[in-house]
């Protein structure tokens, strides 16, 4: 009862933990199963020959992965067996005696997750361990003659048990969202598990093994062992995107200052007209052409997707390869002649107001590239709208790269009014 309650407590510790300022999307529920080869080091018992114990653990756990999906942290809980054999033990008392364990245990994991790739993605980790004896059985015996045996109790068995571990997966993702995967991982135990009363021979529950003069249970016993696991996750809650509120973006002119945004209720004002992004958008060689044609481009919305402007991960830092396009963009611009209004959008990972300050200050940074490229910086205002238009879906990363995007509307000198 006591060991239910204490997996109860801290399932609940964790969930809580993680639920906070997360989205649902990225906090995944696992399982995992598989085979255990455990091994037992007894310091002071030289001339007996160890045998690994072989044992089914079980695991649950709940993983939550940073938003570049670089870093996952996996509270965990394992079910499984730990101790080995010693036979051909010769001692003053026994003659090729043999000496096992196993003791139940189950554990409290917290892994920690270096990831690389998409889809399929490889990963190591390292883990502490806490692990609490629950049952199992102790029996030492003579080839020829006495058996003792005895079951795990607090009498002959330290009652938790402290290791680390280490492990490499491969898992594969669909959806962004579910996984199966392969890992394997080495443990080992720092402290001693003998118990006091099982080293100095006064337990009780080991009855008749204080005639064996104390001379095998000695020095200290620690446990290790390798784990083969198969892992599932899926995720936790609806996979949905969350529905969009009214567009309400923020409109900023000269000068661009970098405003701390707090979010507040949407207050009952004139909605921003959000014009037809199908009419009215064109790649940057569309509007050249009709440039070079004579057509009118007042109105027109250059849409900068697909890779054309990169920033680094969760920053406004324009990266080098972009610049390329800036400088086209920029000569395109000059050619019209018209104010400009620049437009940021982001996709659905992290929170609203993150998304908004993000798209305000990317869009800071390509106005001030274009400024230096002799853009008059009369001509621009911005907008940020963070993730509240989306063209495409945030379900998957091919729609979330569309998602994030910069957009330069050419102005008409009805807009100007």
């Amino acid at each position: 009862m006591k060991h239910c309650l204490l997996l109860f407590t801290f399932l609940m510790c964790a969930n809580n933990l993680l639920a906070q300022n997360i989205s649902s999307n990225k906090l995944t529920l696992g399982f995992g199963v598989g085979f255990r080869n455990n091994s037992m080091n007894m310091s002071d018992i030289v001339d007996g020959e160890k045998e690994k114990v072989s044992s089914i653990p079980f695991s649950i756990f709940v993983q939550k992965e940073s938003a570049n999906g670089i870093f996952s942290v996996r509270p965990q809980i394992s079910f499984l067996k730990r101790g080995a054999k010693y036979v051909g033990i010769n001692s003053d008392y026994w003659s090729n005696a043999e000496y096992s364990v196993e003791a139940k245990y189950f554990d409290i994991r917290l892994p920690l997750i270096l990831n690389f790739g998409k889809n399929i993605q490889p990963y190591f980790y390292v883990s502490p361990i806490v692990g609490f004896v629950t049952n199992g059985e102790i029996s030492l015996a003579e080839k020829k003659g006495k058996t003792i045996s005895t079951n795990v109790s607090k009498g002959n068995m330290n009652s938790f048990y402290v290791g680390a571990g280490g492990g490499v997966g491969v898992r594969y993702k669909w959806k962004n969202q579910y996984f199966c995967g392969l890992e394997f991982m080495y443990d080992y135990g720092i402290i001693d598990t003998y118990s006091s009363t099982e080293k100095d021979g006064k337990s009780k529950d080991i009855g008749n093994l204080v005639d064996y003069d104390n001379d095998i249970l000695k020095g200290n016993r620690k446990f290790s062992g390798t784990e083969i696991q198969i892992v599932f996750g899926i995720p936790l809650g609806k996979v949905k995107n969350k529905p969009q509120e009214p567009i309400k973006p923020i409109i900023q002119d000269e000068p661009i200052i970098n405003e701390p945004i707090i979010d507040e209720p949407i207050k009952e004002e004139p909605q921003v007209e959000v014009k037809d992004s199908v009419k009215t958008s064109f790649e940057l060689n569309e509007i050249n052409d009709m440039i070079d044609k004579g057509e009118d481009v007042h109105g027109k919305t250059i849409r900068a997707v697909n890779n054309t402007i990169n920033f680094d991960f969760g920053n406004a830092t324009i990266k080098p390869e972009s610049y390329p396009y800036l400088d086209s963009l920029a000569k395109t611009l000059i050619r019209t002649g018209a104010n400009i209004k620049v437009s940021g959008h982001t996709d659905s990972v992290g929170t609203d107001t993150y998304n908004m300050e993000l798209s305000i200050n990317r869009v800071n940074s390509v106005v001030d590239y274009l400024v230096t490229h002799g853009i008059n910086r009369e001509k621009i205002t911005t907008q940020g709208f963070g993730a509240r238009c989306p063209i495409s879906t945030n379900d998957t990363e091919e729609g979330r790269a569309m998602n994030r995007r910069v957009e330069f509307e050419i102005l008409s000198d009805d807009d100007n009014k």
